[in-house]
Formats: structure tokens, C-alpha cells, sequence
């Protein structure tokens, strides 16, 4: 995976994390910090393209037996109209098929800077600005076919949006979306569900959709991990 856009990338990747810093109204928050971590469990298949044409199609079954270790995590810090929250996710994968060998470790990590732009009592939304990370290691060989390496990181900058729609006292439908582009061509995520409210903390449950187009990668020509999720947000 080729990093020669790396000066271009960083100035995209700071430019959607600070966009917000743009917005008026900035710094004069009296309020106390809140925080909230989520672990979260990912039932998630890949999806995409290999640089030499063929198609992948990993569901979670497959990545459940051959799963090594994954670790999934969002942290989320909160003052006011003020928010910096970031998504951790690693995987390591071995999966082999009569069709198709993947061997596949991964950090995905995303950080976001976010601004409060409506909070009435059944609704809030949040702009996003911030970065994608993804370190990809991979080797894939198609039944037949040559067998395909790489290994390398991406930048990418991204904005978004962040929000929660309360439908009753306790069950709320928790959104996201973000689109982004640097080193690879572009990256997008779309995230909703459901969120049921205990004393303590919110049960969490929905479907996610991440995605990335590349152009100068040897293993993948495209690459998309999807499926349903459920967590627990913690407060304190």
C-alpha cells in the first residue's frame, strides 16, 4: 500500500478535523465533561474487490471460525456543544476456502472533532470533522489465482454527521454518516439502531456499513465490512 500522496493526505486529514474549529461560539463552555466508552461487539462480513478483478465475500460465519482476535471500542468526551470522540477497531483474520485464502490484521481508528448543532428534547445533532486510519496487512489468493500481498497504512479526512432521535423514555434511534477521501480515492460509513436506557448505562443494537475505494493497493481494489452490531454505552 503506497503512501506517496502522504502530504496531500495529512493536509485533507487536518483540514476535516478542524474544520469545526471554524464554527463560532467556540470556547465559553461552562458545563463539566462527560464521558462514555462503548465496547461493542461487530457481526461483520467483508466485502469488496481484489486488485486483480475477483470478488470477496466473507460472511460473518466464516470470520467467526477463523477469527484470531478482534477488539472493538468508541470513546466519547463531551463539554458543552464540544465533543472529541474516536472508534477503535482491530481484527485478525485467516480465512481459508475452497474458493479463496484471506489472511487479514487491521487497526481501524477514527477520530472526530464534533459540534452540537440542534439539542432540543427528542432530538440532537452533531457535525463531525476529524480522520480515518486503516493499517492493512493482507495476503489473498483466489483458487487458481496468484497470490496477492501488501501491507501499509491510510489517511483519509473525513466530516460527518452524529445524532439521536428519542422515540419513547427509554428507546432512542442512535445515527451516523461520514464520507471521506486522501490516501485512498474515498471512505464512507453509514451507522443506525436502536438504544434501550437502563439505570446505568443504554444497550445498543443496529447495522453498520464502512467502506473504502482504492487506487494504489495490491491486494483490494475495493473493500467493505458490514453487518449488525450491539454494545453497551457506559457513562461516568
Amino acid at each position: 500500500m503506497k503512501t506517496r500522496k502522504s502530504n496531500i493526505t495529512i493536509a485533507v486529514a487536518l483540514a476535516g478535523f478542524f474544520l469545526l474549529v471554524t464554527i463560532p461560539g467556540a470556547v465559553a463552555q461552562e458545563q463539566d465533561w462527560e464521558f462514555e466508552v462503548v465496547p461493542y461487539m461487530w457481526a461483520a462480513g467483508i466485502g469488496g474487490t481484489t486488485a486483480s478483478g475477483g470478488d470477496i465475500d466473507i460472511g460473518f460465519d466464516d470470520i467467526l471460525d477463523n477469527l484470531d482476535i478482534a477488539l472493538m471500542s468508541t470513546f466519547e468526551a463531551r463539554k458543552g456543544k464540544w465533543s472529541f470522540l474516536t472508534d477503535v477497531i482491530y481484527m485478525d483474520l485467516d480465512n481459508d476456502s475452497s474458493t479463496l485464502d484471506v489472511g487479514m490484521q487491521s487497526w481501524i481508528v477514527t477520530p472526530a472533532l464534533g459540534y452540537n448543532l440542534i439539542r432540543e428534547e427528542n432530538f440532537k445533532l452533531d457535525i463531525l470533522g476529524g480522520a480515518r486510519f486503516l493499517w492493512l496487512k493482507a495476503e489473498v489468493q483466489p483458487a487458481g489465482g496468484p497470490r496477492l500481498s501488501d501491507s501499509g497504512d491510510v489517511w483519509d479526512g473525513i466530516v460527518g454527521l452524529k445524532g439521536e432521535l428519542n422515540l419513547s423514555k427509554n428507546w432512542s434511534m442512535p445515527f451516523c454518516l461520514d464520507v471521506g477521501a486522501g490516501n485512498s480515492n474515498s471512505t464512507w460509513q453509514a451507522m443506525g439502531g436502536l438504544a434501550y436506557k437502563l439505570k446505568k448505562c443504554d444497550v445498543l443494537m443496529g447495522y453498520r456499513y464502512l467502506d473504502w475505494d482504492f487506487d494504489d493497493n495490491n491486494v483490494f481494489s475495493d473493500l467493505n465490512i458490514s453487518g449488525p452490531y450491539a454494545g453497551i454505552k457506559i457513562p461516568f
